[in-house]
């Protein structure tokens, strides 16, 4: 182990230096040891992750200075500690983390000089979502309608006879996916569970009005009574449990839609328009749904909508050339080209571009938007477009901007993956190991997998990591019909 971890900490530094455009996660995670892990990746968008480090900060208090010393500490031993690689950090939104996104930031004032250099810090866009879900399940009926949905998980996955009774029902039905749990670390899992429940109704009426399901016979166990009630009684409980899936069921594709590899700024903005144009149609049934809800449920998607519709987003959004007029429609809070103009103007001093390629800048900004030449077409990878566009970045200073702001991996997606494969790797019956020895298999492993995605790619074959709600497209780049039909049926 200790030969091939040697092997790893090598390819992997020698592979961070050849990146310049690398965004920085960090996320904390407490094992079964219950010990506080705090695991940093380094990341790029089309580009397989690279693991900083894992650092114990068990007896330690996860205030922001000491997680900026952790990232230091990280970005020392991948012999990248001068930060000029890295252009973002991406963490989740809780105040530590915004605190810790400054003061990382302030550390580093000399990072100014380069267009290659950190300029801004970002809450994951996943995150952000799951904070919206959070709140508008947060309404009190809500809540209740969320306990006996749990209930009724609960009590049909710990009956053998029930539980099993249930999935014969659900098969013979076609119903394909099992009962899910609410699992609180990972992202819409609550509503997933939902879904769940309702997707086998029918199956749960069916097996409920058996007979021995509603009292004892032959001193066997019936189903629980308060099961039973839910179930059959509470016609309510199914009508609030659908008006709940129907209200965040796009909230929780834009998630799936976006936690890949492949997701820029541009895509989390393109994907937020949608759940806007989902939540302005969201028809209200008087005889079936809560109104308060409903009104709940509006009124915090559009407070969260202004706070996640960063101007970042926005400008991201406007770079992809197959999505500069969406940006700057009323669809996407109506930006604009000035107001674009403004954004990419303050990056361009934080990078202290001297005033010529300012106003290069500027010049190329409006060029674009009018899809003037050089900068006419596009296509649905837009990061591939502007790599590939014949111009050269000195005389078009918008090029290397803008293969900057989509390079921003925009989610903390991989270092929530980190954790998931750690989960895996410690058991109970192997949960000794030491936080070195953790960090040096997790290493190995993502080096593994990087040789393994290189050995796809030559192949032809699906690189992607891909899971039951994961909507990974084909097709790289962003939606194209989605983003036609934003632009001719919203904006």
């Amino acid at each position: 182990l200790d030969s091939e971890a040697v092997r790893v900490q090598q390819e992997e530094i020698d592979r961070l230096k050849g990146r310049k455009n690398l965004t920085l996660l960090l996320d904390g995670w407490e094992d079964l040891l219950k010990r506080s892990l705090y695991g940093s990746v380094a990341v790029e968008v089309n580009q397989h992750p690279v693991v900083l480090s894992l650092e114990d900060m068990t007896g330690n208090r996860g205030n922001a200075d000491n997680l900026v010393l952790v990232t230091q500490k990280a970005m020392t031993k991948m012999e990248i500690g001068d930060g000029k690689n890295i252009i973002a950090v991406t963490t989740d939104n809780p105040t530590v983390m915004q605190a810790y996104r400054r003061k990382l930031q302030a550390l580093f004032p000399w990072i100014l000089i380069s267009s290659y250099f950190m300029y801004a810090t970002f809450a994951c866009f996943l995150h952000s979502l799951n904070t919206l879900i959070g709140e508008i399940v947060a309404y009190l009926l809500m809540k209740k309608v969320i306990a006996k949905t749990t209930r009724i998980v609960a009590f049909f996955m710990s009956s053998h006879y029930w539980g099993g009774q249930l999935n014969d029902e659900a098969k013979l039905q076609g119903i394909k996916q099992r009962l899910k749990q609410n699992c609180e670390s990972r992202f819409y899992a609550l509503i997933l569970h939902c879904l769940s429940v309702l997707s086998h109704k029918n199956a749960l009426f069916q097996v409920c009005l058996r007979p021995g399901a509603q009292q004892k016979t032959n001193n066997e166990s019936p189903v629980a009574f308060d099961v039973i009630e839910t179930i059959l009684h509470d016609r309510f409980y199914w009508k609030r449990l659908e008006q709940l899936v129907k209200t965040t069921k796009s909230l929780v594709d834009a998630i799936g839609n976006v936690e890949s590899r492949r997701a820029s700024l541009a895509d989390c903005m393109l994907e937020l328009i949608r759940c806007a144009k989902h939540m302005s149609q969201l028809q209200l049934d008087p005889t079936d749904d809560d109104v308060g809800f409903w009104q709940h449920t509006k009124a915090v998607f559009n407070r969260r909508f202004h706070t996640t519709n960063t101007d970042y987003h926005s400008l991201a959004l406007f770079l992809h050339p197959m999505c500069r007029k969406l940006a700057i429609s009323q669809a996407a809070s109506g930006r604009s080209v000035e107001h674009m103009v403004k954004i990419a103007l303050g990056i361009s001093m934080h990078w202290n571009w001297k005033q010529s390629k300012a106003v290069a800048l500027i010049s190329d900004i409006r060029t674009y938007n009018l899809g003037r030449a050089p900068f006419a077409g596009g296509q649905a990878d837009g990061l591939v477009w502007w790599e590939n566009l014949p111009v050269s970045a000195e005389a078009h200073p918008l090029k290397a901007f803008t293969i900057t702001i989509l390079s921003i991996v925009p989610h903390a997606g991989e270092v929530e993956r980190l954790f998931s494969a750690l989960g895996s790797t410690q058991s109970p019956r192997r949960c000794n190991l030491s936080v070195d020895t953790f960090e040096t298999l997790r290493k190995v492993r993502a080096n593994l997998n990087y040789h393994l995605h290189l050995k796809k790619t030559a192949t032809g074959q699906q690189t992607q990591c891909q899971h039951a709600h994961m909507h990974t497209r084909d097709e790289p780049g962003i939606n194209l019909a989605l983003a036609k039909d934003l632009e001719d049926n919203f904006t």
